[in-house]
């Protein structure tokens, strides 16, 4: 069981780069001047800490490398998720188990976040590579971890588009011990989806997001969690830590 537990523990400590790449960009402009800002509804600078923030932190970069704050609007509502019928279940469980599995994971986010914000709302698709998450089985993902996830975004007409991504194995490598039972994916999903939905890695508090593998048997989102997620959505999406707008919105550079 603690084998297990570490392979988990192993699996949940992915780079919090996996969730703070950018998938939009561009040519730094020449001049800076007139550089537009945005005005957060926020009383506290951005990158100040509050404690009502819960680990709010930047999930991206801009062209030029400068951390900023991304996430689904109100009007991306539903935020569709396709959700890939895995090829391999989980431990003691089949395949019909371990899809529902994820996808109850999934929904807890649903569920704790519509208490601070009733607006949000995910839809489960299938099949469906244009949704706003991809949620993928694959056999083996690259190095020791069992899953990861992230967003990643892109300037389209001038309007920002974030996009999720979750990749999971429900058996990482040969060993018995590393072929996740349910409980451990349900947690595995879990924290890779609070990446999908732009939050990073909390290490010191009671949350989906910490990875320390005493956390194995917390499967639902936290209050923190909840906190961290409201705290995101108070920020305009593609405010960079500055307070300007990403340099592809600012109609000074086009993403690619």
């Amino acid at each position: 069981m603690v084998a297990r537990a570490a392979r988990v523990a192993i699996a949940l400590g992915v780079a919090l780069l996996a969730c703070a790449g950018p998938a939009a960009t561009g040519t730094r402009p020449a001049s800076e001047d007139a550089v537009p800002t945005l005005e957060p509804a926020r009383e506290t600078p951005l990158g100040a800490p509050r404690a009502e923030d819960g680990f709010l932190m930047p999930n991206a970069e801009d062209v030029d490398g400068t951390p900023a704050y991304v996430h689904y609007a109100r009007e991306d509502m539903p935020i569709r998720v396709n959700v890939q019928l895995p090829k391999l279940a989980a431990r003691y469980a089949s395949r019909e188990q371990t899809d529902e599995g994820e996808i109850g994971a999934i929904r807890a986010w649903e569920t704790a976040i519509q208490a601070a914000l009733p607006w949000f709302r995910l839809e489960i698709v299938r099949d469906d590579r244009d949704a706003d998450i991809q949620v993928e089985w694959r056999r083996r993902i690259t190095g020791d971890a069992a899953g990861w996830g992230g967003v990643k975004w892109q300037v389209i007409d001038g309007r920002l588009r974030v996009r999720g991504e979750l990749q999971y194995a429900t058996r990482p490598c040969l060993a018995i011990e590393c072929h996740l039972d349910l409980a451990e994916l349900r947690l595995l999903v879990a924290h890779e989806f609070g990446h999908t939905l732009g939050l990073g890695h909390c290490l010191d508090c009671d949350s989906a997001m910490n990875y320390s593998w005493e956390t194995v048997e917390r499967v639902f989102v936290t209050d923190t969690d909840v906190q961290t997620i409201r705290a995101l959505y108070e920020i305009p999406s593609g405010t960079r830590v500055d307070g300007s707008l990403l340099i592809p919105l600012r109609g000074e550079a086009s993403a690619r």
